[in-house]
């Protein structure tokens, strides 16, 4: 069977997809992510790289950081899809629920590569899924739109969380972007990421974390 390589931001979705698609017999050889050229963070969650390296390292799948900017990141892309086509990865994971125009992007960038795009959380009702997401894996909110409480900010996703989402008429996934998450221990990691120390970043139009301390602990050690 070939291999695939996965799309990933080290949040809930990302993590969600790699790990229903493994569960579907599918063999993961690689995890990309983007890395801002201008703050030198995750391009999508504003995240260190070596926190993603870490979450990387306790799923046990190597790593490819691409430095782009917004303005270069479809050339990027397409040079990284050109690389991986050549080295046999025929098939891309990727996080997306419903948002049709994005899937449709990306199903249009790899087919001109003759690479299949998998979209393992695609038509998942939003309420169900992250019910799934929240018994599956721990996922810290790191970054909320200002329309959400910011008592939420740091705080794991969870029952509490979920149900201000609902009552408020928001996405609970937060597919439009009205959150985002790392996740800090799930059944595919080895371990677990403590967040230990973060700074307040904050926007007009988003407050969030820049996380600057964590440590690791071992599964088998607890």
């Amino acid at each position: 069977m070939s291999a695939a390589f996965a799309m990933w931001s080290g949040g809930k979705d990302s993590h969600y997809a790699l790990h229903r698609a493994q569960q579907a017999g599918v063999r993961c050889a690689l995890l990309v992510t983007f890395v801002d050229a201008e703050t030198e963070l995750v391009m999508s969650h504003r995240l260190p790289p070596e926190l993603i390296e870490e979450q990387a390292a306790l799923v046990g799948i190597p790593l490819l950081k691409i430095r782009a900017t917004y303005a270069t990141y479809e050339r990027e892309l397409r040079n990284l899809l050109f690389d991986l086509r050549s080295d046999g990865l025929t098939r891309g994971i990727f996080g997306d629920i419903y948002l049709r125009e994005h899937r449709d992007w990306f199903q249009n960038v790899v087919k001109d590569f003759d690479i299949r795009a998998l979209f393992p959380l695609w038509g998942i009702p939003t309420q169900l899924l992250i019910e799934e997401q929240r018994r599956t894996m721990r996922a810290v909110i790191i970054q909320l739109e200002r329309k959400i409480s910011e008592s939420y900010l740091g705080k794991e996703v969870n029952r509490e969380f979920i149900d201000y989402m609902l009552e408020m008429g928001y996405d609970p996934c937060g597919e439009s972007g009205e959150y985002h998450t790392f996740v800090c221990a799930s059944p595919l990691m080895q371990g677990e990421i403590i967040l230990t120390h973060a700074e307040r970043h904050a926007t007009p139009e988003m407050v969030g974390l820049e996380i600057d301390y964590w440590k690791v602990e071992d599964r088998a050690a607890g």
